[in-house]
């Protein structure tokens, strides 16, 4: 009797019904910008502005309410009169020149590095919200699972470059080693770029040490490996603790993003031109520090603006004032040759209804209309930023990849061949079947439904926050944490099991 041989196994259909259904990622590099940017301003308009800001820091000047960089500045030079500290335009010109235009963020993967300045756009993940709207739709207090889980849906989000460090902050976990927790679980269940913790000084340079750990000690002091977020009290305050991470990360050589938070008509004055003479002041100035402490460290200039509603006084999302001052700040960076970072894709909706749609729409557009460089809070935020919902996270990932490929602009073709196509098929055909067709598919977002209505009402008649919900488990499910080695990943733990014995005592 002869053996029958089996054909080997390929997985079955199970399998590939899997791999047509759950795809690996593909992950988008980094954007270069082949739309815009924008410049409203002519020559005269930024001189304009730019006088503005350094005529605010020479004669009102801005507080450092911190004693080192206090006497950091009056070494430099600066009038220092109490915490008043007032620059002369040549000295922040002259800091500020040394400041790179572009740089390298080194991913754990370094098919995942990604550039940032000039034409370069990258897209980072939403951050601190207290709150989060979870895969049941209810609003609770964030937990450290909830960080996991958007660290995950980072990880596996196609056209999100940096998940970042604190996508929520963790309710579950002690103030005193949270930044412990959040840092190794960036390092750990992503290999992208990450963002670096500013809770305190201790936080900053424990930051660091775990990026040695991972990168390398000699790798780190020469390349970007962590940037992180550093907020002005605007007007015109940059306080201790925000200070002190600045001096840990300058001095390490890694960026920072440094942000006045504008509420345009409240903190800062309403004109779109007012008010961004004053966040440039503000920023230039924690800039310069920078440069201070370490000459060529990189750094970002960074903005936060929102609206103010007249109504209520409450923070208002996607209103024009603000699109139009993120155009402003953009052509302000590149009279300074700096990186810029802004914000998007917030709202102050309650749920990823219309009005998170177009919120979300209406702050994305003018940011990189205006060449934004490092585009923070792109995916997740509800509430004005209290609360990010893992339903809205998809929805504004996929809305990533269509922002991605519009800015990427024009592809080179040849329009012979598609002269030929128009020929052949003739008056009343359709190009359906054709090769450039098949070869040059339309974006599609898997969560527009397009069907008919008929059709929409048999499947569950899901509203957009069902649809995300189900699409966010879907993802969670599908999951694979990228690999670390081992000696890598027991020194990080290591580091982490020490440092929480040490802040527990």
């Amino acid at each position: 009797m002869t053996e029958t041989k089996k054909r080997p196994s390929r997985g079955g259909r199970a399998a590939r019904v899997q791999a047509r259904t759950n795809p690996a990622p593909v992950y988008l590099p980094t954007l270069n910008r082949a739309v815009g940017p924008i410049d409203l301003l002519g020559p005269d308009g930024v001189e304009k502005i730019h006088n503005a800001a350094m005529t605010i820091l020479e004669t009102t000047g801005i507080e450092f309410r911190d004693p080192v960089a206090l006497a950091d500045w009056k070494r430099a030079g600066a009038d220092v009169e109490g915490e008043r500290v007032r620059i002369g335009r040549d000295m922040l010109m002259d800091l500020i020149s040394t400041v790179p235009s572009t740089y390298q963020y080194h991913a754990r993967d370094p098919q995942k590095t990604v550039d940032v300045g000039g034409a370069h756009s990258i897209f980072a993940n939403a951050y601190g919200a207290p709150f989060v709207y979870g895969l049941d739709g209810e609003r609770r207090p964030s937990m450290l699972e909830d960080a996991h889980n958007f660290f995950k849906l980072g990880q596996m989000s196609q056209a999100l470059h940096v998940p970042g460090v604190l996508p929520v902050e963790p309710q579950d976990v002690p103030v005193p080693h949270r930044h412990l927790e959040l840092v190794h679980a960036a390092l750990t269940l992503t290999d992208k770029p990450i963002k670096g913790s500013v809770l305190s000084a201790t936080a900053a340079r424990d930051t660091v040490e775990m990026t040695r750990i991972v990168f390398g000690e000699e790798f780190v002091d020469q390349n970007v490996v962590v940037t992180s977020l550093l907020n002005c009290n605007t007007p015109l305050v940059w306080d201790e603790t925000m200070l002190e991470s600045l001096r840990v990360y300058a001095a390490a050589n890694q960026p920072c993003l440094l942000s006045p938070f504008v509420l345009a008509g409240a903190s800062t004055p309403a004109s779109p031109q007012g008010g961004v003479a004053l966040l440039i002041a503000e920023s230039l100035a924690g800039m310069a520090y920078s440069q201070i402490v370490r000459r060529g460290a990189p750094m970002v200039l960074g903005v936060a603006i929102m609206g103010v509603s007249m109504k209520t006084g409450a923070p208002m999302m996607g209103s024009p004032e603000p699109g139009l001052m993120n155009l402003l700040v953009g052509q302000m960076a590149r009279f300074y040759d700096v990186p810029w970072r802004s914000c998007t894709m917030w709202t102050g909706s309650k749920s990823p209804d219309l009005q998170a749609g177009f919120d979300s729409a209406n702050t994305m557009w003018p940011v990189l209309l205006g060449g934004c460089n490092f585009i923070v809070h792109s995916a997740g935020f509800l509430e004005g930023a209290l609360g990010v919902s893992y339903s809205k996270w998809v929805h504004d990932s996929y809305q990533l990849e269509a922002f991605h490929r519009f800015f990427s602009g024009l592809k080179e073709e040849s329009l012979d061949a598609l002269l030929g196509d128009v020929a052949e098929i003739g008056p009343g055909g359709h190009f359906l079947g054709t090769d450039h067709t098949r070869e040059n598919p339309l974006l599609i977002n898997p969560l527009q439904n397009n069907d008919s209505y008929e059709q929409w009402v048999d499947e569950g008649a899901k509203n957009a926050d069902m649809v995300g919900r189900d699409e966010a488990q879907r993802i969670l499910h599908n999951y694979v944490q990228p690999p670390m080695d081992a000696d890598t990943r027991g020194a990080l733990d290591d580091f982490v099991a020490k440092k929480r014995l040490e802040y527990q005592t």
